[in-house]
């Protein structure tokens, strides 16, 4: 019997953060051959009208979803207006008692932990919005790429879904798998650092935030500067 794998999506997500992931997965099924179904899941079962004009099509509602094995929560700056959202968080909620994993990508996390399911546990989120998660007193906020706390794993900002993806497929069929699918992929990123620290200081404000200045940089993320500032150029 497949495994099934189900996208939430949701008015004002970041689509990169569902996108990045489903292709990740996508390949992992088409080509790799993987026992798994794959659902792009929301609300009304309708189209959804993401960010930066990307309108995506539903497979299934709420409703009609299947339970499911694993269910991956993107974030954007919809997530303002879902944490509100009372059909959406009992969702979560519902789909998380039977779910083997559940993960996040970027602010994502915030969706499950309204949903409950942080309390106790650590997590990481989108490197600007990591003040926001520090004022829950319940997560313990860890500055990494991915943090895996029991059923629940969460990731950084936009393009940490696709490392997060992999992340699965390695636990779920082993490393071989994984570098199958990432070979496949081609995600072999240049390591061509093209910021410094000080670049954080020409960002614009993070959107909700009332802070005027910007979070400092995680430590992981000056690592990597540090590590590649000298990198690759072609």
């Amino acid at each position: 019997m497949n495994e099934i794998l189900g996208v939430l999506i949701y008015e004002d997500a970041q689509p990169m953060d569902i996108i990045g992931p489903w292709e990740i997965f996508a390949f992992w099924k088409n080509i790799i051959k993987a026992s798994l179904d794959m659902f792009l899941v929301s609300e009304n079962g309708a189209y959804v009208q993401c960010v930066n004009d990307i309108v995506l099509k539903a497979h299934v509602n709420f409703s009609h979803c299947p339970d499911l094995d694993y269910l991956l929560v993107p974030g954007g700056p919809g997530r303002h207006q879902q944490v509100n959202n009372d059909k959406l968080i009992s969702f979560i909620q519902r789909q998380s008692r039977h779910c083997k994993y559940i993960l996040s990508d970027c602010t994502g996390m915030f969706l499950l932990h309204q949903a409950g399911l942080l309390n106790n546990q650590s997590a990481t989120t989108y490197w600007q919005a990591l003040p926001e998660l520090k004022s829950f007193p319940e997560v313990q906020t860890v500055e990494k790429r991915i943090v895996k706390s029991g059923q629940v794993w969460t990731a950084g900002g936009v393009s940490s879904g696709i490392d997060l993806a992999l992340a699965l497929i390695a636990t779920i069929a082993g490393e071989e798998a994984a570098g199958k699918v990432q070979l496949l992929f081609e995600y072999f990123p240049n390591n061509k650092v093209y910021c410094t620290p000080d670049t954080v200081q020409q960002l614009p404000p993070y959107p909700g935030s009332t802070d005027k200045n910007a979070p400092p940089l995680p430590h992981y993320i000056r690592d990597y500067i540090d590590r590649f500032k000298t990198g690759p150029t072609d």
